[in-house]
C-alpha cells in the first residue's frame, strides 16, 4: 500500500507544479500587461503558452511576446518559444 500512495504522489507533484507555473505567469502577466486573466485561461503545451482571452489582450500579448517570453523563462526556468 504504501508503494501506491508513493506513486499518487508523484503525480500530486506534477500537477503542483504545473499549476504553480500557470500562477506565475497569470501573475507575470497581470504586472505587466495590467489586465486580469484567470489562471483556468492559460495552458502550456510543448514550450508554447495558450492563453484564452478576447482579442485585446491577445493584441497587447503580442505585442509584448519579447519580454514576457523572456521574464516567463526567467521565473519558471522552462524554455518557452511561443505565446499565443
Amino acid at each position: 500500500m504504501q508503494n501506491i500512495g508513493k506513486f499518487f504522489e508523484r503525480f500530486n507533484n506534477i500537477a503542483l507544479k504545473e499549476l504553480k507555473k500557470r500562477e506565475i505567469i497569470c501573475s507575470i502577466i497581470e504586472n505587466t500587461l495590467k489586465q486580469n486573466i484567470e489562471i483556468k485561461d492559460i495552458s502550456i503545451k510543448n514550450g508554447i503558452i495558450a492563453i484564452k482571452g478576447n482579442q485585446t489582450l491577445k493584441s497587447e500579448i503580442y505585442l509584448k511576446k519579447t519580454l514576457l517570453i523572456s521574464l516567463i523563462s526567467e521565473k519558471t526556468k522552462e524554455k518557452i518559444s511561443d505565446i499565443k
